[in-house]
């Protein structure tokens, strides 16, 4: 006997993965099973999960605010403003 899982997803990724499990050999079920399976055999997800590493612009920014190297502005109209961007 099987158990039934009923979840939401947007429709656009199911597609997608059912594409790719498709392009493995796999239909969108045996993909979940297959998942679930190595989520039990790891004892958590099978994969490592992390925010993407900021980019060199954004390192560069974070580290400029670290050294108090900061444009001051009073509004954000003014910021566009002073940057010459809308």
């Amino acid at each position: 006997m099987n158990a039934s899982i009923k979840t939401r997803i947007e429709p656009d990724l199911k597609d997608q993965a059912e594409a790719t499990l498709n392009a493995l050999g796999l239909d969108l079920s045996s993909g979940i099973r297959l998942f679930l399976t190595q989520v039990v055999l790891t004892q958590g997800l099978p994969f490592q999960v992390a925010l993407p590493s900021p980019n060199a612009a954004t390192q560069k920014a974070i580290s400029d605010s670290y050294a108090g190297r900061l444009q001051r502005v009073s509004s954000v109209k003014s910021l566009f403003k002073n940057t010459g961007k809308r």
